[in-house]
């Protein structure tokens, strides 16, 4: 019984370390940074997947990015944290305005149950391009006892070029960009649907 014990810290020990062998630096803007204070870009979470089939990838985005944008069936976990209402602006930027998921909590421990995983599973929550949605999520998360939570800084579409051709365009970086298994064929089964 002993050696079991042991064995199983052991194996919590090498997977937390090799998960922790991937780090990008702390977003400059407090606003994007998170309670956990950790944070992956979209080939750090990939190489990540790759050596630790536990950790688990939580899509935030919406179900209409996911069916016009395209996911990767790679996400365990796909709940928007963030829902936008088509029946005003935001006052602060020239889009739709929003509300948090007031369900997040509830659908994301429903998820988890069906996964096996629990509050000591690492996570990283992917939106569009590592921030706006994702940063909410984690607080939320945190809020409920989760702490190994990363933010992928990139996201699925990545950063707007700044300059160039395609200035403004999203083709600098993200999970789409880096050329990681993505379709705009949603799996029934991992799929998000309002109750």
């Amino acid at each position: 019984m002993k050696k079991r014990i042991i064995g199983a810290a052991m194996a919590t020990v090498l997977s937390f370390a090799a998960v922790s062998a991937f780090a990008s630096p702390e977003p400059s803007d407090p606003k994007k940074r998170t309670p956990q204070g950790l944070y992956v870009d979209a080939k750090e979470t990939y190489e990540m997947m790759k050596k630790d089939p536990s950790v688990i990838l939580v899509d935030v985005r919406t179900p209409a990015e996911w069916q016009f944008v395209g996911y990767t069936p790679m996400a365990q976990i796909m709940i928007p944290s963030v829902f936008f209402k088509y029946d005003a602006m935001d006052d602060k930027k020239p889009r739709y305005r929003s509300l948090l998921n007031d369900k997040f909590i509830t659908e994301f421990e429903e998820k988890l149950f069906d996964l096996g995983a629990d509050k000591e599973s690492t996570f990283v929550i992917m939106c569009r391009s590592g921030a706006t949605r994702a940063q909410p999520a984690a607080k939320m998360l945190d809020q409920y006892g989760y702490k190994n939570v990363y933010i992928m800084t990139d996201g699925f579409e990545g950063s707007k070029l700044k300059e160039g051709e395609h200035k403004g365009y999203r083709l600098k970086n993200g999970w789409k960009y880096n050329g990681y298994p993505w379709t705009y064929k949603i799996d029934k089964e991992k799929a998000y649907f309002e109750k």
